[in-house]
């Protein structure tokens, strides 16, 4: 264990009589060689008994943890606890434990079960290690009850499998495929965690191969990976509707539409801006090069770039408040055509034009 300050909240714990150990994915990370800025502390100290000796929490305790942040690390120290096959709804009773054993085996896969002291010894009671040596994600006990009583272990096996590039123990992949279904008891918020990440770590043949994207309306059979969410749910269509944050629903549909096109103009760099655009090339196989000279020569890359205001365009066409908008997005065309140059004479000349043949018409 390399980070001092953790290993001082295990002494302390001890020094107060209690048990304590490093567990989950500190430990698993470490062991692969990873870095990690998150930490579980498993205890015999019940809740109370930590803000006895810790003090007021970083946040509320919640089922049973306590949390603490410092300096950018982030650690929860949990209670030792029996599984609970209701520990998924909204108000689960907690059934803590004094028996380390016992906490190992409500945990859901050997290399997360691997239990650390302050000095470094592992107690490794189902060959966590080994199956970290071994690249595979193994059920601690029963894979099949395992995945019954919990679903949302279905979605962290094909996580950690992708995201670690470890593959799921033979045991573990038909217990998935025997009770995919149950996935979809799961909250919407509980599976678009976890598909976020699973995306972003190009897992798309593992709910392929599993049927998990068939059971959730997805279609990621020809997915081009680009490093973006936004870029990777445009691709992959679906009819259910995950509680995906504004902004990114919003760029969802602007890559969506951009690659149904199949093309990038330089409309659509005004309309979307080159980020966009660029996850936009990537998938379609533009060449990303060609879209950012596009870009580069562009008059204007934005509505700010126009060298008027609305009440200026107003003030020499004498239109109406709603008749601004129709205005500013012809000069926009016609800037980005190239009719008008992007300069106040010009752009006066070109509405003075434009209010005269109105005025004629």
């Amino acid at each position: 264990m390399k980070n001092i300050y953790v290993k001082n909240i295990l002494k302390e714990l001890e020094k107060n009589g209690y048990e304590a150990y490093l567990v989950g994915g500190a430990v698993r990370d470490h062991l692969i060689g990873k870095k990690t800025n998150d930490y579980d502390i498993a205890t015999n100290a019940i809740p109370s008994e930590l803000l006895n000796i810790f003090g007021a929490p970083s946040k509320n305790v919640a089922y049973g943890c306590y949390n603490i942040k410092y300096k950018g690390l982030n650690i929860d120290i949990t209670t030792y606890r029996i599984e609970n096959p209701l520990e998924e709804q909204r108000h689960p009773k907690i059934n803590y434990t004094n028996n380390l054993i016992e906490d190992a085996k409500r945990r859901d896969f050997t290399i997360n079960a691997i239990y650390e002291n302050k000095n470094g010894k592992k107690i490794d009671l189902y060959d966590g290690i080994k199956h970290i040596k071994e690249r595979k994600i193994v059920c601690v006990g029963n894979p099949y009850e395992k995945l019954k009583s919990d679903p949302l272990r279905i979605l962290r096996a094909i996580r950690f499998a992708v995201t670690l590039n470890f593959t799921l123990d033979e045991e573990l992949k038909k217990s998935i495929i025997k009770n995919k279904k149950l996935i979809l008891t799961l909250s919407k918020e509980r599976i678009l965690w976890e598909l976020n990440a699973i995306f972003l770590a190009n897992g798309f043949y593992l709910l392929e191969e599993l049927g998990i994207s068939d059971l959730l309306l997805l279609d990621c059979k020809n997915v081009v990976y680009v490093p973006d969410l936004a870029g990777l749910w445009a691709q992959v269509f679906t009819e259910v509707d995950y509680p995906l944050e504004k902004e990114l629903k919003n760029s969802i549909k602007r890559v969506n539409k951009i690659i149904k096109c199949g093309t990038i103009t330089m409309y659509d760099l005004y309309e979307n801006g080159l980020y966009l655009c660029l996850v936009a090339s990537d998938i379609l196989h533009i060449n990303r090069s060609k879209i950012e000279k596009m870009y580069a020569k562009m008059p204007i890359k934005s509505r700010h770039d126009l060298k008027i205001k609305g009440d200026t365009i107003r003030r020499i066409t004498n239109c109406d408040l709603k008749e601004i908008k129709e205005y500013l997005s012809d000069l926009e065309r016609n800037i980005l055509d190239g009719n008008v140059k992007n300069r106040k004479k010009d752009i006066y000349r070109y509405l003075e034009r434009r209010r005269s043949k109105n005025a004629n018409a």
